[in-house]
């Protein structure tokens, strides 16, 4: 008997939780928007559709969805209510993809989410307001995909998290938007501060942007990985960018991941500095492909600046870099370099003098100038870095160690470069295919990053360079 009360016991606990769900699932409802409708009907259906986004979204609960009918609503800025669940999230979503326009009069934000949880925006186009779309403070679990963000006057999207607990924003997914800026208008794509689990993966960034995609401050944990850059201003992944931490105590980012990114220029566009590493703890730049970019105002297409520590740097290909006297790599911080290949550039690598970076099985072929070593820069003291606060309180200082010294083992220097490494050799790579020059093209939004012309170098079954480069995989 008591087996069958335990089964019927559970067999009731079953049914009642089905049961929850069921009524769960049953009242989600679906509206709708349409140049057509009125706010004043119940949105509930195309013909009894609401006139704007606004209330759309001001109505919207955990499960429901709203569906926007094409056209150009203008300006919206609509402020999201209420929350959703991990279950029954909040769907914000175009009809069609590109379709739906919210175009601002140059300032406030497309769509707001504060303290908002499990909200999906999906295939909306915004332009001119100050941010698309903004997701604020203790936000958590927002995707936005496939929207479009054209030259609104700040950013694309805004992430501003909880400075107090950053972990109070976390699990954001920012995938397969589209950021485009042809008048520098639109300072950065994603302008990121304070949140944790973030993952920018599969967007597509084209024109302009001072700063394309931007880890600012106390962002942990996060990753921007697959995304093409065709065309950025300054820099089109900076981690750690607002190194003078200002009054609000140290906001050192930690734990930042760029893998696997394109970085090329674009018709009409230079290209720059692909990554720069500053302000932050344990930062891993790795399998990304920066492709005839111009160079970076001095600092290299992936730099490391002295206030980073921890940082990694592996498996990235770099191919004719063309600036004047930029580095295509620079590195100004103690940090680990290996299997990094470059090809073809103008000055290969920098090394700021009084640092000691870790160089090992790597590959420069054909640089015009392989390695060149720079004095320490002329930081007075407190004067350039008075608002740089470690966690005791100290003002953060750089000086540097003249008896650090960079340790170079088994790179291939072809042409060879003496006196850097006991173990370094001067070899021809040989590199799969041939050297083709890079095409340019106008917008072409590509969520897979394009690596077609990187196949080229690979390594040869043949290769005397083994165990070396950023795409050490024999040829089939």
């Amino acid at each position: 008997m008591k087996t069958n009360g335990g089964s019927l016991l559970l067999r009731a606990a079953v049914l009642i939780g089905a049961a929850v769900l069921f009524c769960s699932a049953a009242i989600a409802e679906t509206y709708y928007v349409s140049l057509q409708g009125d706010d004043a009907k119940d949105g509930k259906t195309a013909q009894t559709a609401f006139r704007t986004v606004k209330k759309g979204v001001s109505i919207l609960k955990s499960g429901d969805m709203l569906i926007i009918k094409s056209g150009d609503y203008g300006d919206e800025q609509a402020v999201v209510s209420n929350s959703g669940t991990r279950e029954a999230p909040i769907t914000i979503k175009a009809e069609e993809t590109g379709k739906v326009i919210l175009k601002g009069t140059g300032e406030g934000t497309g769509i707001l989410l504060q303290d908002k949880n499990h909200v999906v925006i999906e295939g909306i186009e915004f332009g001119n307001y100050m941010m698309g779309v903004a997701i604020k403070y203790a936000s958590s679990y927002i995707t936005v995909r496939k929207c479009i963000f054209r030259e609104n006057n700040s950013s694309g999207i805004l992430v501003y998290g909880n400075f107090r607990k950053p972990e109070a924003s976390q699990g954001i997914v920012l995938t397969e938007n589209t950021f485009l800026d042809f008048s520098d208008k639109q300072d950065y794509g994603l302008c990121l501060y304070a949140s944790c689990n973030l993952k920018a993966t599969n967007n597509y960034f084209y024109g302009v942007h001072h700063q394309a995609l931007s880890f600012k401050k106390l962002m942990k944990d996060s990753v921007a990985s697959g995304n093409t850059f065709e065309g950025f201003r300054y820099s089109a992944i900076y981690i750690g960018q607002n190194d003078d931490s200002t009054e609000e105590g140290y906001l050192r980012s930690e734990r930042i991941v760029a893998e696997g990114n394109v970085f090329r220029p674009a018709k009409d566009f230079h290209a720059k500095r692909a990554v720069c590493v500053a302000n932050v703890t344990d930062a891993v730049v790795r399998n990304n492909f920066v492709d005839s970019v111009y160079g970076g105002d001095g600092e290299g297409c992936i730099a490391v600046h002295p206030i980073s520590t921890g940082a990694k740097i592996y498996g990235n290909l770099i191919v004719s870099e063309k600036g004047n006297v930029q580095p295509s790599m620079y590195i100004e911080a103690d940090c680990e370099v290996y299997n990094n290949t470059l090809v073809d550039c103008n000055l290969a690598l920098e090394i700021v003098s009084g640092n000691a970076p870790v160089l090992r099985n790597n590959i420069f072929c054909g640089n015009k100038t392989q390695v060149k070593f720079s004095p320490a820069p002329n930081y007075k003291e407190e004067q350039e870095h008075k608002t740089r606060r470690f966690p005791d309180g100290k003002v953060w200082t750089w000086r540097a160690d003249p008896a650090k010294k960079p340790v170079f083992d088994r790179n291939n220097w072809f042409p060879k470069v003496e006196g850097v490494g006991a173990t370094d050799i001067s070899v021809d790579p040989k590199f799969v295919g041939l050297f083709e020059p890079l095409k340019l093209g106008g917008v072409n939004p590509v969520f897979k990053p394009y690596f077609f012309r990187a196949e080229a170098y690979k390594l040869s079954k043949d290769s005397p360079c083994k165990g070396m480069g950023a795409f050490d995989i024999a040829a089939k």
